[in-house]
């Protein structure tokens, strides 16, 4: 099963991702946290140090993997029963498709390239789903700013329009958090004798 959960910055989009990994978890089922930032600045890692906190305070145990690019490496550290968190898919996308940015590597103004990266994720996401009891992936809304002018920006806006629109049609459950209140965009509404593993 695929959960797929968006929104803005500072939404409550990871708190509820937790909450959703945790409600899954239930029948101690093993929690795995993939996180995809990397410490580039204070900021980024005050933040990193509060989900990491929040994890430690919640009273489950979790196993967190850092794991900037390339997630399908991690495929054979799941079983099927064990749940995912992905946080997030923005930093992800931002990483493969950047990698080398820093060495001039300009890489992602290829097509090809691009097209490989963007069936990497989807691959690599696929292959998390089918060997655990559900993956959970967390994203960004970035297209509610204006529309920019910088290249790199307008190819990694377009691949994550796309990436989202592919998810979506492959999720179970699509959300979208909005002042830290989940909408339910995709699945069965919340009535437990339709489904019985309702996500919260």
């Amino acid at each position: 099963m695929m959960i797929f959960i968006t929104g803005g910055v500072r939404s409550g989009k990871s708190s509820f991702a937790e909450m959703s990994a945790v409600y899954h978890g239930k029948n101690e089922k093993p929690l795995h946290y993939i996180a995809t930032n990397e410490h580039q600045d204070g900021e980024m890692s005050e933040r990193i140090a509060k989900h990491q906190a929040d994890r430690l305070n919640s009273g489950y145990s979790w196993r967190a993997w850092e794991q900037p690019k390339n997630i399908h490496e991690l495929i054979n550290e799941y079983k099927k029963k064990d749940v995912i968190l992905l946080d997030c898919l923005t930093n992800l996308v931002s990483n493969e498709l950047f990698d080398g940015w820093k060495e001039n590597n300009n890489q992602w103004r290829n097509e090809m390239f691009r097209s490989e990266v963007f069936r990497k994720i989807m691959d690599g996401l696929r292959m998390i789903e089918k060997s655990s009891a559900a993956l959970i992936v967390v994203s960004n809304e970035v297209f509610q700013d204006l529309p920019s002018i910088d290249e790199g920006t307008f190819y990694f806006m377009k691949m994550m329009g796309e990436l989202h629109q592919q998810i979506v049609s492959e999720a179970h459950w699509v959300y979208q958090v909005e002042l830290g209140i989940p909408i339910l965009r995709k699945g069965y509404d919340a009535v437990e004798k339709q489904c019985t593993s309702c996500p919260v």
